[in-house]
């Protein structure tokens, strides 16, 4: 008698374990499903999207890089950084820039400036852009960033 209480104990124990890591495993596939799980916890919303062409200013010194950035941050902004990579003759012409946004609740089209740092400039071509956005909610209980990299067209 005593053994078949333990192995229905012990069978009631790993269907629990069973359906707990199940659980476990839909919040995580669900939960990563969208922009900055951070909105989920706090109505905080972000996104940012790389677009493509980017241009080229005074002879590759600079590329403008187009982004659509949709955010509900408070009070009103939220900071942006890119960075652009692209292979220049036998090196690689790097840049990195920021900028505020501001806050509207839908998509926004919006140019950031990113400087070539160092020896080589930027060229026509093929490139790979990266964006982060970040922002908090207005007391900052919440805070998050969410990110996007694409391979784009510099043009001039």
């Amino acid at each position: 008698m005593r053994t078949k209480l333990s192995r229905t104990k012990l069978r009631t124990k790993v269907a629990a374990a069973l359906v707990a890591l199940a659980a476990g495993a839909l919040l995580a596939l669900l939960a990563s499903s969208g922009p900055a799980v951070a909105f989920f916890s706090g109505g905080l919303f972000l996104d940012v999207q790389v677009e493509s062409p980017a241009t080229l200013v005074a002879r590759g010194a600079a590329v403008n890089v187009p982004l659509e950035v949709t955010c509900n941050a408070a009070p009103g902004t939220a900071s942006v950084r890119v960075t652009v990579t692209q292979r220049s003759g036998s090196g690689v012409a790097q840049g990195t820039a920021f900028d505020n946004v501001g806050c509207t609740g839908s998509g926004q089209q919006v140019t950031v400036r990113v400087q070539a740092t160092g020896a080589k400039v930027f060229k026509q071509g093929t490139a790979v852009a990266s964006a982060e956005v970040f922002g908090c909610t207005a007391n900052f209980s919440t805070c998050g960033s969410e990110t996007d990299s694409e391979a784009i067209t510099i043009n001039k």
